[in-house]
């Protein structure tokens, strides 16, 4: 290859584009185009979300107007110049003539993207970017539109018209981006679906997830390649006539240009196959852990897997980045499991076929969730949602909340599917009820409580009975409260447990979120709470001594912790009792080394005692949760106040005692013979192996913590709570039962950088508005307490009175109250409008400052970013003015009364 040659002519067109202000003014109109489409609409604002998705969206729209306007004029310009001839004349093969073109328009192309760069300085003005995110943005940018310009070329080859040429090059790229719309234009489904994996908007759709795929980069490379060897054949059509002497030449070049395409057919399936990605963002947004990768590569072709997700194309700001999770992990899945994994995901919208499909074959429904747009509140129905079949086999996740972690809830479902049996996890009877049924005393229908539900999807669930010896082996046994149990009942229970049977043992010395639940300490609750019926004795508690003596561990029932740590300074009406365990406590909190603690970051028990190995005990104690050094105890005798009534509330005199010392809340229990012997393999297990894992509080099971984990982060409540409690109880599960598979999935969670400039100006304007209607609910408060004062004082006036009969007074406060009644009701109603009123202008007035805070960053994002090709432009243009004016005599210039000729 003759390099200097193929330089000249690069040179060349390179060159001829910038000497002209025409070439700028495109440029400009690019970089305008990419700014409306990236900080324009409005959901840029609603997403929140300091990345360049909806021009991602846009931008092979945008390409499809400017490549052609940068390719109409490679070829046919030469031809319209009569340049042509001239140029083949050159010592250059047609390769090396197409090539220099080829390369002068992608550098054209590549000086448009560098001058698009204004949009990441917005962005980083903006908030605190992904700049691993946008670095694949521009690759995949410039992936495609150096695959458009090389289809671009073809069209200018075609004619010697700038006008044809541009036409042309629409028309020519037109199907590679209309293929992404073609679920739109295509009635049948699995075409659609084809037709879209031929376009450039599907492959595209890797790097703008931050992913550099080997697929991807072979598709356009492949583009490449074929249309400038057709490029090379329309030049070499002048040789036609003389090479073939009558000779079908266009058929031989076009059986080479169809083996050409079947090559890069085949190599495509090859990269496909192979399936190489990178991913660049900084959060690893677009990668799942690599125990996903393990356990979708274990998957099995011949019982493949299928998931049919339901998501709606638009949902509020508060659900973007759920939604992007979801629909992250679904592809990569798709990609991992090749024709073991068929994913399926439908745009669904409300009253749509997809909607109706969804709620007829699995039973989902449109979620209702509040929505927040220019400061004003609307609640939206989305859909968030997936099933997972195999076989007769199939898990439904009906809506994906915020909190949910969209890896493990997926992985799982994918793996207790495809598995031909799941663990069996048995459920101790005990007096605190997991399971629904039917409440005798409320009459009522119970659901079961959501740690039951959570649990089947991933195990054969199934309650044991305590009355009869338990000879039946689990892969774990689940014991809320064992205290409980009947004196045969604990029997049979510490024997399953001196056998190894492994278990999960929850013991709460006062159960705070469930009062039905009888303490460690305390009797058992009356079968019939009935306080008209006669009530029979409460049944005998079994002794649960023995337990804790097997276990080589002190539980002492009459003593609560009580810890100082609070992470949420905002919530101060925590009791002390209330211990948030954390890094932040000042001690150990989690064992880093254990899997079931690794990846925690906070988990909150409520009430619960201190654990403590015995004395003399040979067992391994490993500690999993410990308070920080800032703590103490409350005797159990001195937790309680209970009043005339016989109702028991939480005494506030009770004496916290301050001790310093850290206290285990939970920990592992196992004798040293069971140290490496897998929970499930029951075989092996001989007598007196306790292999156990105590948690000194059952509240770490209640639905609260389940709901906490659901709505995650609200960037709308005064606090949004971050509890990994529900993560703790599913690892400490998985762990006694030797399946390990999910437990570091459960702790990823990706995070998506936000528009933290306009969240610092909005959070502003909230918080003034919140402080104006507080202030304004107190004065409403205020005034509806001197009301009702007034009217009081008004008849204690009245029947003080000394000289009146007691009948009449009587009367006259029987009607003073009435009318007085009235008229406050009256006073109450109008200070009520006053205030929905004020609060009305208050949201108003904050609806109207997010949108100026909005539209202000909106004008400075669009109009900043197209000044400096703008300003190229006017300098390139009165320097070529100067240039021509230079040696022409003054009375030839305009302005001077001449011509120049």
């Amino acid at each position: 290859m003759r390099t200097h040659a193929l330089f000249s002519i690069f040179i060349r067109n390179f060159k001829s584009y910038f000497a002209s202000p025409i070439g700028y003014v495109f440029i400009c109109a690019f970089v305008l185009l990419t700014a409306v489409a990236a900080f324009w609409p409005n959901e840029f604002f609603n997403t929140n979300l300091a990345n360049l998705d909806q021009l991602n969206a846009k931008l092979p729209w945008i390409m499809l107007v400017f490549i052609p306007a940068i390719t109409m004029s490679v070829w046919a310009e030469e031809r319209r110049q009569g340049t042509d001839e001239l140029l083949l004349t050159m010592p250059a093969t047609d390769f090396e003539v197409v090539l220099g073109k080829y390369l002068a328009a992608l550098a054209i192309f590549i000086v448009s993207l560098l001058f698009s760069l204004s949009n990441l300085v917005v962005l980083e003005g903006l908030g605190n970017p992904d700049l691993g995110l946008l670095a694949a943005n521009y690759v995949g940018y410039g992936m495609t539109g150096a695959a458009m310009l090389s289809v671009g070329m073809v069209a200018s080859f075609l004619t010697g018209n700038l006008t044809v040429g541009f036409v042309l090059g629409v028309a020519f790229n037109a199907p590679l981006v209309f293929a992404g719309a073609a679920d739109a234009i295509i009635p049948w489904d699995g075409l659609a679906r084809f037709v879209a994996q031929l376009g450039v908007v599907a492959h595209f759709d890797d790097p703008a997830r931050g992913l550099l795929t080997l697929t991807s980069v072979v598709y356009f490379l492949s583009i490449v390649v074929v249309m400038l060897y057709l490029c090379m054949v329309l030049i070499g059509r002048r040789h036609w006539v003389v090479r073939s002497a009558g000779a079908p030449m266009s058929a031989h070049y076009g059986v080479r240009t169809l083996a050409l395409v079947a090559i890069a057919i085949g190599v495509n399936a090859l990269a496909h196959r192979l399936d190489v990605r990178l991913d660049l963002t900084s959060e690893r947004l677009s990668s799942v852990s690599a125990q996903t990768e393990a356990l979708i590569e274990q998957l099995d072709p011949d019982r493949p897997v299928f998931v049919d997700a339901y998501i709606s194309p638009a949902v509020p700001e508060r659900y973007v980045q759920t939604r992007l999770n979801l629909l992250s992990t679904l592809r990569s899945i798709s990609a991992l499991g090749g024709d073991a994994v068929v994913v399926r995901v439908n745009d669904t919208d409300r009253f749509s076929r997809e909607a109706a499909e969804a709620e007829e074959l699995f039973g989902i429904t449109a979620e209702p969730v509040p929505a927040s747009t220019g400061g004003r509140f609307s609640i939206d129905e989305i859909y968030l949602g997936l099933a997972v079949m195999s076989g007769l086999d199939k898990v439904v996740v009906p809506f994906f909340d915020r909190g949910i972690p969209v890896e493990y809830e997926l992985v799982r479902s994918i793996a207790t599917v495809s598995q031909q049996t799941r663990r069996r996890l048995g459920v101790l009877t005990t007096d605190a009820s997991l399971f629904g049924g039917f409440d005798m005393q409320t009459m009522s229908a119970r659901a079961d409580q959501p740690i039951i539900t959570e649990l089947r999807k991933q195990y054969d669930v199934v309650q044991v009975d305590p009355a009869q010896p338990l000879t039946e082996r689990y892969d774990v046994l689940l014991a809320v409260q064992p205290s409980s149990l009947s004196p045969p009942a604990m029997t049979n229970f510490i024997d399953a447990v001196r056998r190894g049977q492994p278990t999960a043992i929850f013991e709460d010395p006062f159960p705070f979120l469930d009062p039905s639940v009888p303490g460690t300490a305390e009797p058992k609750r009356p079968a019939n709470s009935n306080p008209f019926m006669q009530q029979p004795p409460p049944e005998p508690k079994g002794d649960i001594t023995p337990l804790w003596e097997l276990l080589g561990v002190r539980f002492d029932p009459n003593v609560i912790v009580w810890d100082d740590y609070n992470p949420y300074p905002k919530m101060q009406e925590f009791y002390p009792e209330f211990v948030f365990i954390g890094d932040g406590g000042g001690a150990d909190a989690f064992d880093r080394e254990h899997p079931v603690t690794s990846g925690l970051q906070q988990v909150l028990t409520l009430f619960a005692t201190a654990l403590a190995p015995a004395a003399g005990s040979e067992l391994s104690f490993t500690p999993l949760l410990r308070t920080g050094v800032e703590s103490g105890y409350v005797a159990y005798q001195d937790l309680l106040q209970r009043s005339m009534f016989g109702r028991t509330s939480i005494n506030p005199r009770r004496r916290h005692v301050k001790t310093g010392d850290s206290y285990v809340l939970a920990a592992r229990i196992r004798t040293d013979e069971t140290q490496d012997t897998p929970a499930g393999d029951h075989d092996t297990l001989t007598r007196d192996q306790p292999n156990v894992t105590l948690v000194a509080d059952i509240d770490l099971l209640q639905s609260a913590f389940f709901v906490v984990r659901a709505t995650g982060q609200d960037p709308d409540a005064p606090v949004s709570f971050d509890f990994d409690n529900v993560t703790f109880v599913l690892n400490l599960l998985d762990e006694l039962a030797g399946d390990d598979r999910f437990v570091p999935i459960r702790s990823r969670r990706p995070r998506h950088r936000t528009l933290t400039a306009v969240e610092r100006r909005t959070e502003t304007a909230k918080a003034q508005a919140n402080e104006q209607s507080r202030l304004f609910l107190d004065a409403f408060e205020e005034q509806r307490s001197e009301a009702e004062r007034s009217l009081n004082e008004e008849l204690a006036r009245l029947q003080e009175r000394p000289d009146a009969d007691a009948r009449e007074v009587a009367l006259e406060v029987a009607m003073m109250t009435q009318v007085g009644q009235n008229r406050l009701q009256g006073q109450i109603e109008t200070l009520e409008r006053d205030r929905d009123r004020e609060l009305e202008r208050i949201e108003r007035d904050l609806a109207l400052q997010v949108r100026q805070v909005q539209d202000t960053y909106k004008l400075a994002a669009v109009g900043l970013p197209p000044i400096p090709p703008l300003l190229v432009g006017i300098v390139v243009y009165l320097r070529r003015r100067t240039l021509e004016r230079i040696g022409v005599p003054a009375a030839r210039l305009r302005g001077t009364g001449g011509r120049i000729a």
